[in-house]
């Protein structure tokens, strides 16, 4: 392996493929809330993030990071969980642009309807004949507000 990007493709690989994970839960594995913030969940779902820390432990990310993937008629953004690297969300009626800038977003389509920065690790996934929404198994944090 040559690259930060290689070993990722890698890990994405082996979760969505042999280990047959939902990408909603791969996020959580890759950018994996802080112990802090698993504290403060409902028990069910402390139960699951913790489970996946210790089992996945190696395969969280650390440093700056943001992913795009395109995988069989999905294509699935996020940002490492304290967002050092950028990660914008826009939305026009059925399509959805992934950006490191809104700027390059409004490049392609000036009128969107919806824009926004996701939270750090919080997945974003287009799926072909679905609307674009933000499908994140954790609920986001209080006084996150949409940026447009």
């Amino acid at each position: 392996m040559q690259t930060d990007t290689e070993v990722v493709a890698y890990a994405v690989d082996l979760l969505m493929r042999k280990h047959r994970l939902p990408i909603e839960i791969v996020a959580k594995i890759l950018a994996a809330p802080f112990w802090a913030d698993i504290e403060r969940r409902p028990p069910k779902e402390q139960k699951l993030l913790r489970t996946l820390r210790q089992v996945y432990s190696s395969l969280l990310l650390n440093g700056p990071f943001t992913v795009i993937i395109a995988h069989h008629g999905e294509m699935i953004g996020f940002t490492d969980r304290i967002r050092l690297r950028p990660l914008t969300v826009g939305v026009k009626a059925d399509m959805l642009y992934l950006s490191s800038e809104e700027s390059a977003i409004r490049l392609i389509c000036p009128d969107l309807d919806r824009a926004w920065i996701p939270m750090g690790g919080e997945p974003i996934v287009g799926r072909l004949k679905q609307p674009p929404e933000p499908q994140p198994v954790v609920v986001a944090r209080e006084g996150m507000s949409d940026v447009n």
